[in-house]
């Protein structure tokens, strides 16, 4: 409808233009897409909305002559207009004024980028998730909470977790900021940390679980599992012993254990504390946490060992880490 070589427009035709321009999540959709061509199913999963509504917003968006529509192969992409003309005028003056602080923009360009690099490395499922934000990510958060914070302090941390709202956390730029480092499983979910970390201005050292294990120890371990990596209490078992050998001797140890992994047995919050001390670690706190359908226990152990004299910014054994109750 909006010709680029049309410089006047009657009220109807403006008013159609204004109206595809009034919602939020329409002027994002024109914003990301001018970043670089992008399909309806990448846009989806960008702004966590559903493929039909930003099939309807791109349509509109389209409709009124802002975003054109092109076919590569099977691929479909939308772009803006790239004529010069009133549109790309009226296009560029959008862009120039969006700020790039917009909160969701923000999530939605970092969820592209990773989806980008998955693509790269060939990589489906799992990573191109990595790094999302969620209402389980600031669950989590809340529940880690001043006890995580005071541990993690000038400590160096071993971390394996794709919630946003927890990475950002622990690379927030401050004066005793922890030593990060992000563990990935392969090569293609190092590359996708890496393109979040540099897409986001973060710094934070990434290794593959391979690189990890030469010889190399921390004082906290946090273990966020991806919902499918721990399914058996084989693996939890595994996982600890890992995480023992990770930790210097009176290291922090935080886990996250999905509830039903242990339903199985008559009292599984007991056999938690026996796995977990089976495997040297001594528990000082079970939380549950609960969002989106997830059902976990968020774990805090301490190391056993002779140095069992912590760094002085880590409580030991203090009331507000004793054991939470957690509903069966």
């Amino acid at each position: 409808m909006l010709g680029n070589f049309e410089t006047r427009l009657d009220a109807e035709a403006l008013a159609k233009v204004l109206r595809a321009l009034a919602d939020p999540a329409r002027v994002r959709l024109l914003r990301l897409c001018a970043d670089r061509p992008t399909s309806v199913s990448e846009l989806a999963a960008a702004t966590s909305d559903s493929e039909p509504n930003v099939s309807r917003h791109l349509k509109q968006l389209a409709m009124v002559g802002l975003l054109r529509r092109v076919r590569r192969g099977q691929r479909v992409e939308y772009l803006p207009v790239s004529e010069a003309g009133f549109a790309a005028d009226l296009l560029g003056l959008l862009l120039q004024r969006f700020s790039s602080d917009d909160a969701a923009l923000r999530e939605a360009r970092a969820r592209l980028r990773a989806i980008e690099a998955g693509a790269r490395s060939n990589l489906r499922g799992s990573a191109a998730d990595w790094v999302v934000a969620s209402r389980f990510g600031r669950s989590l958060k809340a529940a880690l909470g001043a006890a995580f914070d005071k541990d993690v302090t000038g400590a160096s941390v071993l971390v394996r977790s794709q919630h946003r709202e927890v990475l950002e956390t622990l690379l927030a730029d401050r004066q005793t900021a922890p030593t990060v480092t992000l563990r990935a499983e392969s090569k293609p979910e190092k590359n996708v940390l890496q393109a979040w970390l540099e897409a986001e201005g973060l710094k934070a050292e990434v290794l593959t679980s391979g690189e990890v294990r030469k010889g190399r120890t921390f004082e906290v371990c946090l273990e966020s599992p991806l919902a499918d990596e721990l399914r058996e209490p084989s693996q939890l078992t595994a996982m600890l012993q890992r995480c023992r050998a990770q930790l210097v001797a009176g290291g922090v140890l935080w886990c996250v254990v999905p509830y039903d992994i242990l339903e199985d047995d008559p009292s599984p919050l007991l056999r938690l504390r026996a796995l977990l001390g089976e495997s040297g670690i001594d528990c000082t706190l079970l939380s549950p946490v609960e969002a989106e359908g997830r059902h976990v226990v968020l774990v805090r152990g301490l190391l056993r060992g002779a140095a069992m004299a912590a760094p002085s910014n880590r409580s030991i054994d203090t009331p507000q880490h004793q054991v939470s109750p957690v509903p069966a």
